[in-house]
Protein backbone atom coordinates (compact mmCIF):
# COMPACT_ATOMS: atom_id res chain seq x y z
CA UNK A 1 0.00 0.00 0.00
CA UNK A 2 1.44 3.88 -0.99
CA UNK A 3 2.25 5.90 2.17
CA UNK A 4 -0.08 8.90 2.25
CA UNK A 5 2.15 11.60 2.22
CA UNK A 6 0.70 15.42 3.63
CA UNK A 7 2.13 18.44 2.44
CA UNK A 8 1.87 21.69 2.92
CA UNK A 9 1.36 24.91 0.53
CA UNK A 10 2.79 28.21 1.15
CA UNK A 11 1.61 30.88 -1.44
CA UNK A 12 -2.04 30.53 -2.20
CA UNK A 13 -2.00 32.58 -5.44
CA UNK A 14 -3.16 31.17 -9.23
CA UNK A 15 -0.23 28.16 -8.75
CA UNK A 16 -1.31 27.69 -5.31
CA UNK A 17 -4.49 27.44 -5.39
CA UNK A 18 -3.86 24.36 -7.99
CA UNK A 19 -1.87 22.92 -6.25
CA UNK A 20 -4.32 22.56 -3.47
CA UNK A 21 -7.03 21.39 -5.54
CA UNK A 22 -4.81 19.04 -6.72
CA UNK A 23 -3.71 17.73 -3.28
CA UNK A 24 -7.19 16.85 -2.75
CA UNK A 25 -7.45 14.32 -5.36
CA UNK A 26 -4.26 12.80 -5.94
CA UNK A 27 -4.12 9.12 -4.56
CA UNK A 28 -0.80 8.71 -1.95
CA UNK A 29 -0.94 12.65 -1.02
CA UNK A 30 -2.73 14.92 0.97
CA UNK A 31 -3.66 18.41 2.15
CA UNK A 32 -2.68 18.97 5.39
CA UNK A 33 -1.89 22.60 5.71
CA UNK A 34 -1.63 26.13 3.75
CA UNK A 35 -0.33 29.27 4.69
CA UNK A 36 -0.79 32.62 2.84
CA UNK A 37 -0.62 36.44 4.25
CA UNK A 38 -4.28 36.98 2.94
CA UNK A 39 -5.90 35.04 5.99
CA UNK A 40 -9.50 35.55 4.60
CA UNK A 41 -7.97 33.38 1.31
CA UNK A 42 -6.37 30.56 3.17
CA UNK A 43 -9.51 29.96 4.92
CA UNK A 44 -11.17 29.72 1.65
CA UNK A 45 -8.76 27.40 -0.06
CA UNK A 46 -9.44 24.86 2.97
CA UNK A 47 -13.15 25.25 2.78
CA UNK A 48 -12.76 24.06 -0.40
CA UNK A 49 -9.96 21.44 -0.26
CA UNK A 50 -9.09 20.82 3.62
CA UNK A 51 -6.45 21.11 5.65
CA UNK A 52 -5.34 23.21 8.29
CA UNK A 53 -4.92 27.23 7.81
CA UNK A 54 -1.40 27.99 9.87
CA UNK A 55 -1.03 31.55 11.08
CA UNK A 56 2.69 31.60 10.19
CA UNK A 57 5.49 29.90 8.19
CA UNK A 58 7.29 28.13 10.89
CA UNK A 59 4.23 26.46 12.57
CA UNK A 60 3.48 25.22 9.40
CA UNK A 61 7.06 23.55 8.33
CA UNK A 62 6.99 22.39 12.02
CA UNK A 63 3.94 20.09 11.50
CA UNK A 64 5.22 16.85 12.17
CA UNK A 65 2.47 15.61 9.63
CA UNK A 66 3.88 17.49 6.79
CA UNK A 67 6.28 15.56 5.31
CA UNK A 68 6.92 18.24 2.50
CA UNK A 69 6.31 21.93 1.42
CA UNK A 70 5.17 23.30 -1.47
CA UNK A 71 6.42 27.06 -2.06
CA UNK A 72 4.10 28.87 -4.42
CA UNK A 73 4.79 32.65 -3.72
CA UNK A 74 6.00 34.96 -6.13
CA UNK A 75 9.94 34.61 -6.59
CA UNK A 76 11.26 37.30 -5.07
CA UNK A 77 9.25 35.67 -2.02
CA UNK A 78 11.07 32.42 -2.23
CA UNK A 79 13.91 32.30 -0.13
CA UNK A 80 12.66 32.57 3.55
CA UNK A 81 10.00 29.59 2.93
CA UNK A 82 11.83 27.56 1.40
CA UNK A 83 14.66 28.14 3.90
CA UNK A 84 12.45 27.66 6.74
CA UNK A 85 11.34 24.47 5.34
CA UNK A 86 14.87 22.88 4.59
CA UNK A 87 16.13 24.18 7.90
CA UNK A 88 13.03 21.98 9.61
CA UNK A 89 14.74 19.25 7.42
CA UNK A 90 11.57 19.05 5.48
CA UNK A 91 11.83 18.57 1.41
CA UNK A 92 11.07 21.09 -0.87
CA UNK A 93 9.03 21.60 -4.40
CA UNK A 94 9.38 25.63 -5.23
CA UNK A 95 7.93 27.22 -8.41
CA UNK A 96 9.99 28.33 -10.71
CA UNK A 97 12.08 30.45 -11.16
CA UNK A 98 13.52 28.85 -8.41
CA UNK A 99 14.66 32.87 -7.08
CA UNK A 100 14.85 36.14 -8.19
CA UNK A 101 18.58 36.52 -7.97
CA UNK A 102 21.70 33.98 -8.19
CA UNK A 103 22.85 34.64 -4.88
CA UNK A 104 19.30 33.46 -3.35
CA UNK A 105 19.36 30.37 -5.67
CA UNK A 106 22.75 29.65 -4.45
CA UNK A 107 21.53 30.01 -0.83
CA UNK A 108 19.01 27.58 -1.33
CA UNK A 109 21.65 25.17 -2.91
CA UNK A 110 23.65 25.51 0.23
CA UNK A 111 20.94 25.20 2.29
CA UNK A 112 19.48 22.00 0.58
CA UNK A 113 23.24 20.14 0.53
CA UNK A 114 22.71 20.48 4.66
CA UNK A 115 19.65 19.41 4.68
CA UNK A 116 20.73 16.28 2.39
CA UNK A 117 16.39 16.49 2.02
CA UNK A 118 15.47 16.64 -2.41
CA UNK A 119 14.24 19.93 -3.80
CA UNK A 120 12.42 19.58 -6.72
CA UNK A 121 12.38 23.11 -8.47
CA UNK A 122 8.69 23.64 -10.32
CA UNK A 123 9.77 23.78 -13.73
CA UNK A 124 6.43 21.78 -15.32
CA UNK A 125 7.60 21.32 -19.01
CA UNK A 126 9.36 18.64 -17.72
CA UNK A 127 6.66 16.68 -16.68
CA UNK A 128 4.37 17.33 -19.75
CA UNK A 129 4.43 14.07 -22.26
CA UNK A 130 5.16 16.14 -24.98
CA UNK A 131 8.07 17.96 -24.01
CA UNK A 132 9.21 14.76 -21.75
CA UNK A 133 8.47 12.93 -25.32
CA UNK A 134 10.53 14.98 -27.41
CA UNK A 135 13.74 15.16 -24.87
CA UNK A 136 13.51 11.21 -25.17
CA UNK A 137 13.53 11.15 -28.74
CA UNK A 138 16.38 13.51 -29.20
CA UNK A 139 18.53 11.93 -26.17
CA UNK A 140 18.09 9.00 -28.08
CA UNK A 141 19.56 10.06 -31.32
CA UNK A 142 16.28 9.26 -33.33
CA UNK A 143 17.05 13.08 -34.88
CA UNK A 144 20.59 13.13 -35.13
CA UNK A 145 22.71 16.12 -33.87
CA UNK A 146 20.55 19.15 -33.19
CA UNK A 147 21.17 21.92 -34.97
CA UNK A 148 18.51 24.29 -33.73
CA UNK A 149 15.71 25.13 -31.35
CA UNK A 150 13.44 27.70 -31.97
CA UNK A 151 11.18 28.84 -29.03
CA UNK A 152 8.31 30.94 -28.73
CA UNK A 153 6.22 31.56 -25.94
CA UNK A 154 4.12 35.00 -26.31
CA UNK A 155 0.87 35.77 -23.16
CA UNK A 156 -2.07 37.67 -23.46
CA UNK A 157 -1.59 41.62 -22.81
CA UNK A 158 -4.79 40.78 -20.33
CA UNK A 159 -1.70 38.39 -18.34
CA UNK A 160 -1.31 41.83 -16.82
CA UNK A 161 -4.67 41.82 -15.44
CA UNK A 162 -3.06 39.01 -12.60
CA UNK A 163 1.10 39.86 -12.52
CA UNK A 164 0.16 43.36 -12.59
CA UNK A 165 3.70 44.07 -13.96
CA UNK A 166 5.49 42.08 -11.02
CA UNK A 167 8.16 40.61 -13.14
CA UNK A 168 9.92 40.43 -16.20
CA UNK A 169 9.89 38.53 -19.21
CA UNK A 170 13.11 36.52 -18.70
CA UNK A 171 11.95 35.58 -15.41
CA UNK A 172 8.15 34.48 -16.20
CA UNK A 173 8.89 32.99 -19.05
CA UNK A 174 12.62 32.82 -20.07
CA UNK A 175 13.28 29.99 -17.62
CA UNK A 176 10.68 27.51 -19.44
CA UNK A 177 12.62 27.96 -22.73
CA UNK A 178 15.88 28.88 -21.75
CA UNK A 179 15.85 25.31 -19.28
CA UNK A 180 13.76 23.40 -22.18
CA UNK A 181 16.67 24.39 -25.04
CA UNK A 182 19.51 23.92 -22.90
CA UNK A 183 17.53 20.45 -22.26
CA UNK A 184 17.11 19.60 -25.53
CA UNK A 185 20.69 20.51 -26.82
CA UNK A 186 22.40 18.11 -24.20
CA UNK A 187 24.64 20.97 -23.63
CA UNK A 188 25.76 24.11 -21.94
CA UNK A 189 25.03 27.64 -23.35
CA UNK A 190 28.32 29.35 -24.19
CA UNK A 191 26.68 33.37 -25.52
CA UNK A 192 23.15 34.91 -25.53
CA UNK A 193 22.34 38.15 -27.30
CA UNK A 194 18.93 39.36 -26.73
CA UNK A 195 16.89 42.64 -27.92
CA UNK A 196 13.66 43.65 -26.30
CA UNK A 197 10.96 46.06 -26.87
CA UNK A 198 7.75 47.83 -25.59
CA UNK A 199 4.53 49.67 -25.32
CA UNK A 200 1.63 47.28 -25.45
CA UNK A 201 2.05 46.60 -21.65
CA UNK A 202 2.65 50.40 -20.86
CA UNK A 203 -0.01 51.04 -22.45
CA UNK A 204 -1.92 49.03 -20.14
CA UNK A 205 -0.40 50.84 -17.03
CA UNK A 206 2.58 48.32 -16.28
CA UNK A 207 6.36 49.27 -16.24
CA UNK A 208 7.54 46.36 -18.17
CA UNK A 209 8.67 45.28 -21.27
CA UNK A 210 6.67 43.12 -24.12
CA UNK A 211 8.79 41.10 -25.91
CA UNK A 212 12.09 39.91 -25.85
CA UNK A 213 14.27 37.64 -28.71
CA UNK A 214 17.71 35.99 -28.00
CA UNK A 215 19.82 34.09 -29.71
CA UNK A 216 21.92 31.27 -27.90
CA UNK A 217 25.08 29.51 -28.58
CA UNK A 218 25.75 26.08 -27.31
CA UNK A 219 29.06 24.30 -26.53
CA UNK A 220 28.05 21.27 -29.49
CA UNK A 221 27.48 24.19 -32.07
CA UNK A 222 23.49 24.06 -31.58
CA UNK A 223 21.95 27.06 -32.42
CA UNK A 224 18.53 28.73 -29.94
CA UNK A 225 16.21 31.40 -30.54
CA UNK A 226 13.62 32.42 -28.12
CA UNK A 227 10.53 34.64 -29.22
CA UNK A 228 9.04 36.00 -25.20
CA UNK A 229 6.72 38.30 -24.91
CA UNK A 230 3.23 39.85 -23.60
CA UNK A 231 2.17 41.12 -26.54
CA UNK A 232 -0.96 39.23 -28.33
CA UNK A 233 -3.84 41.63 -28.49
CA UNK A 234 -6.91 41.23 -25.59
CA UNK A 235 -8.95 41.16 -28.76
CA UNK A 236 -7.00 37.61 -29.78
CA UNK A 237 -6.68 35.40 -26.61
CA UNK A 238 -7.05 32.55 -28.87
CA UNK A 239 -3.73 32.82 -30.72
CA UNK A 240 -1.79 30.07 -30.77
CA UNK A 241 1.69 31.50 -30.02
CA UNK A 242 3.68 28.96 -28.23
CA UNK A 243 5.82 26.06 -28.92
CA UNK A 244 9.09 25.11 -29.95
CA UNK A 245 10.77 23.20 -32.95
CA UNK A 246 13.81 20.87 -33.17
CA UNK A 247 15.86 20.89 -36.18
CA UNK A 248 18.92 17.61 -36.23
CA UNK A 249 20.96 16.52 -38.58
CA UNK A 250 18.12 13.77 -39.31
CA UNK A 251 14.86 14.69 -38.53
CA UNK A 252 12.71 17.19 -36.82
CA UNK A 253 10.62 17.44 -33.16
CA UNK A 254 7.95 19.93 -33.24
CA UNK A 255 5.69 20.82 -30.36
CA UNK A 256 2.42 23.07 -30.53
CA UNK A 257 1.47 24.10 -27.12
CA UNK A 258 -1.77 24.79 -27.77
CA UNK A 259 -3.11 22.57 -30.18
CA UNK A 260 -4.09 20.05 -27.46
CA UNK A 261 -7.19 18.38 -29.78
CA UNK A 262 -9.59 19.55 -27.14
CA UNK A 263 -11.49 22.83 -27.42
CA UNK A 264 -15.00 24.85 -26.54
CA UNK A 265 -16.52 27.32 -28.28
CA UNK A 266 -19.93 29.27 -26.91
CA UNK A 267 -21.04 32.62 -27.31
CA UNK A 268 -18.88 33.29 -30.60
CA UNK A 269 -15.81 32.83 -28.47
CA UNK A 270 -12.86 30.44 -27.33
CA UNK A 271 -12.77 29.06 -24.15
CA UNK A 272 -9.24 30.17 -23.91
CA UNK A 273 -8.84 28.82 -20.00
CA UNK A 274 -9.53 25.30 -21.37
CA UNK A 275 -6.55 22.85 -20.48
CA UNK A 276 -5.92 19.06 -21.55
CA UNK A 277 -2.80 19.10 -20.75
CA UNK A 278 -0.91 20.92 -17.46
CA UNK A 279 -3.85 20.68 -15.15
CA UNK A 280 -6.51 18.41 -16.48
CA UNK A 281 -8.47 16.21 -14.46
CA UNK A 282 -10.79 13.35 -15.36
CA UNK A 283 -14.02 12.02 -13.35
CA UNK A 284 -12.26 14.37 -10.08
CA UNK A 285 -8.72 12.47 -10.74
CA UNK A 286 -6.15 15.11 -10.85
CA UNK A 287 -3.32 14.67 -14.17
CA UNK A 288 -1.89 16.37 -16.43
CA UNK A 289 2.10 17.95 -15.88
CA UNK A 290 0.98 19.27 -12.18
CA UNK A 291 -0.27 15.92 -11.31
CA UNK A 292 2.76 13.73 -12.72
CA UNK A 293 4.68 16.67 -11.12
CA UNK A 294 3.01 16.09 -7.08
CA UNK A 295 3.45 12.57 -7.36
CA UNK A 296 6.93 12.80 -8.73
CA UNK A 297 7.40 15.10 -5.37
CA UNK A 298 6.04 12.45 -3.28
CA UNK A 299 8.02 9.43 -4.70
CA UNK A 300 10.70 12.20 -3.77
CA UNK A 301 9.72 12.26 -0.39
CA UNK A 302 9.71 8.59 -0.21
CA UNK A 303 12.96 8.27 -1.36
CA UNK A 304 12.07 6.04 -4.60
CA UNK A 305 13.10 8.55 -6.78
CA UNK A 306 15.81 11.28 -7.37
CA UNK A 307 14.16 14.71 -8.34
CA UNK A 308 13.54 14.96 -12.61
CA UNK A 309 15.60 18.37 -12.25
CA UNK A 310 18.31 19.34 -9.95
CA UNK A 311 18.41 22.54 -8.57
CA UNK A 312 21.74 22.80 -10.22
CA UNK A 313 19.37 23.41 -13.29
CA UNK A 314 17.16 25.34 -11.97
CA UNK A 315 19.97 27.96 -10.93
CA UNK A 316 21.43 27.78 -14.24
CA UNK A 317 18.29 28.61 -16.13
CA UNK A 318 17.90 31.72 -13.44
CA UNK A 319 21.44 32.62 -14.51
CA UNK A 320 20.33 32.59 -18.69
CA UNK A 321 16.86 34.30 -17.78
CA UNK A 322 19.32 36.92 -16.01
CA UNK A 323 21.67 37.00 -19.40
CA UNK A 324 18.80 37.71 -21.23
CA UNK A 325 17.87 40.65 -19.22
CA UNK A 326 21.43 42.02 -19.11
CA UNK A 327 22.01 41.73 -22.81
CA UNK A 328 19.03 42.91 -24.06
CA UNK A 329 19.63 46.34 -21.79
CA UNK A 330 23.15 46.94 -22.56
CA UNK A 331 22.73 45.62 -26.42
CA UNK A 332 25.96 43.44 -25.79
CA UNK A 333 26.64 39.70 -26.45
CA UNK A 334 26.82 38.20 -22.71
CA UNK A 335 29.50 35.48 -22.10
CA UNK A 336 28.39 32.99 -20.37
CA UNK A 337 31.34 31.31 -19.23
CA UNK A 338 31.79 34.19 -17.01
CA UNK A 339 28.26 35.63 -16.05
CA UNK A 340 27.12 35.20 -12.98
CA UNK A 341 29.84 32.89 -11.86
CA UNK A 342 30.89 34.64 -8.81
CA UNK A 343 29.04 34.33 -5.62
CA UNK A 344 29.71 37.57 -3.78
CA UNK A 345 27.83 40.13 -5.37
CA UNK A 346 26.52 43.47 -3.23
CA UNK A 347 23.38 44.72 -3.51
CA UNK A 348 22.32 46.99 -6.69
CA UNK A 349 24.70 44.50 -8.55
CA UNK A 350 24.20 41.77 -10.75
CA UNK A 351 25.44 37.95 -9.40
CA UNK A 352 28.82 39.15 -11.42
CA UNK A 353 29.45 42.23 -9.57
CA UNK A 354 28.88 44.09 -12.85
CA UNK A 355 26.32 47.52 -12.39
CA UNK A 356 22.73 46.74 -12.99
CA UNK A 357 21.39 49.32 -15.44
CA UNK A 358 18.03 48.90 -14.64
CA UNK A 359 17.62 49.24 -10.95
Amino acid sequence: MTETVGLGVVGLGFMGRRYARFLSGIEGVRLVGVFDLDGDLAREVTADYGGTVYPDLDSLVAATDIAGVIVCTPEDRHLEPVLTALAAGKPVLVEKPVAHTLDAAHAIADAADRAAVPVLPGHLLRFEPRWAGAWRRIAAGEIGDVVSIAARRIGNVRDQEVLRGRTTIPLYYGVHDLDVMRWFAGAEATTIFARRRSGAVRAAGYNVDDLYCAVVTFENGALGSAELGWHVPATATAARSAGVLVIGTQGVVQIDQLATGLESWSTGQLDTGLDGMFWSEAYGVPGGALGLEIRHFADCIRGRREPAIQLADAIEALRLSLAMERSAATGEIVDLKTFGRSRQAVPGTHSDGTADPER
